[in-house]
């Protein structure tokens, strides 16, 4: 028996990774060796759960039956450059659209050059001052970055979220799934409140200060009458956790709907879930994070980022040990090794995804609200037809 799902012939391992290191006059490339080399597994496909895994009950159905189940989509991905230089190429690159903006119209306004003026106010005796140093970083790094980021701004575009360019950097792995969805319950995650972040600096402490004021004055004249209250605006509160979405669904060892042995099959999706939700040590100081995923559920919601925040495999029935084989490394080599591993009759298989951005009602105006497989690959923008 050998593994299903990972391609063990065509999976690598990544023995060194390139840093991005600042020069005094451009970004310079590093390769920094890892001690304990990363495999990087490669897919036989796509992992098609609802059609190819024993996850109901009864005789096999069509595939024109169950592709019309609800399903999640997902592609997996991975950073390839930390959230620190993403985050802070993403603050700069919105810094240098701003100055960009002011500078073509506030200028013909009030008459001032807001570049020069900024720059002066911010200088603080350093040559160019902050505008400078913006446009500066800002060229230095977009250079570098800009082959990184290809996946990124086509995703984002996909999802009509341009604006948020830049904030992460990844890129995708091979693994796509599709799994069977039987939850379609929607929640909003914003509110209104009294309460708001300070914003808008020197200019928006006067304003807090005046409404403080002017609430004070109101209560002191009318302090003798009855049913003082004072009206207070409601500020829009984002939510400070992206969305959340949870997934459950089995997995039978006793049916076996293809011409693979099912056990190995489930226990494989299983491994390789989590595995690639894992840290992997590589040295004394990197620990590659867990893998993101684009989700979608056609119609319901997408996610361009997000992260299994649980994974949960309760066993159900009778268990008994069975052999499987699972990826492994030899000699810097990802082989497939049997092992002795306990099984039950059925697991029941509980993910919770949890989104890395806002809920934003951008995606559900996008190509990737509507979903599926075209060609073995997860395809957005185009639905099957259904009867």
């Amino acid at each position: 028996m050998s593994t299903i799902l990972v391609n063990t012939g065509q999976s690598t391992v990544v023995e060194s990774v390139d840093i991005l290191v600042p020069g005094a006059g451009d970004i310079k490339t590093l390769k920094l060796p890892n001690e304990d080399v990363q495999p990087k597994l490669a897919p036989n496909g796509i992992i098609d759960v609802v059609n190819d895994f024993s996850w109901y009950a009864g005789p096999k159905a069509s595939a024109a039956v169950l592709d019309k189940t609800p399903c999640v989509f997902l592609t997996e991905r991975e950073q390839k450059i930390s959230s620190l230089i993403s985050g802070a190429i993403y603050y700069l690159k919105a810094a240098a659209k701003g100055v960009k903006a002011v500078s073509d119209n506030v200028n013909d306004v009030f008459g001032v050059d807001p570049i020069a003026l900024l720059g002066k106010l911010n200088s603080q005796g350093s040559e160019g001052g902050m505008m400078s140093n913006i446009k500066g970083t800002v060229g230095k790094f977009k250079d570098a970055l800009d082959e990184y980021a290809v996946e990124d701004t086509e995703l984002l575009a996909a999802h009509n979220l341009k604006s948020l360019e830049g904030i992460y950097l990844t890129t995708k792995t091979g693994f796509q799934y599709r799994l069977p969805f039987y939850d379609p319950q929607q929640t909003i995650t914003s509110e209104w409140g009294e309460k708001r972040e300070e914003t808008g600096g020197v200019l928006g402490g006067y304003i807090t200060g005046a409404m403080s004021k002017g609430e004070q004055f109101s209560e002191i004249m009318n302090i003798t009458q009855p049913g003082v209250y004072i009206e207070k605006p409601k500020y829009f509160q984002h939510a400070t956790d992206g969305m959340k979405r949870t997934i459950k669904f089995p997995l039978l060892n006793t049916i076996r709907r293809a011409d693979v042995n099912q056990v190995q099959q489930n226990y494989e999706l299983l491994w390789l879930l989590a595995f690639q939700n894992k840290s992997y040590k590589t040295s004394f100081a990197k620990s590659p994070p867990p893998k993101l995923y684009t989700i979608s559920v056609p119609g319901q919601f997408s996610m361009p980022y997000a992260y299994i925040s649980n994974l949960s495999i309760n066993f159900l029935g009778t268990v008994r040990r069975a052999s499987v084989s699972t990826p492994i490394l030899s000699d810097k080599t990802v082989i497939s090794k049997p092992v002795q591993v306990p099984v039950p009759e059925a697991y029941e298989v509980t993910i919770e995804f949890t989104s890395l951005i806002g809920d934003y009602g951008n995606t559900m105006m996008s190509d990737a609200f509507t979903t599926s497989i075209i060609n073995d690959t997860v395809t957005r923008g185009t639905a099957p037809a259904t009867n």
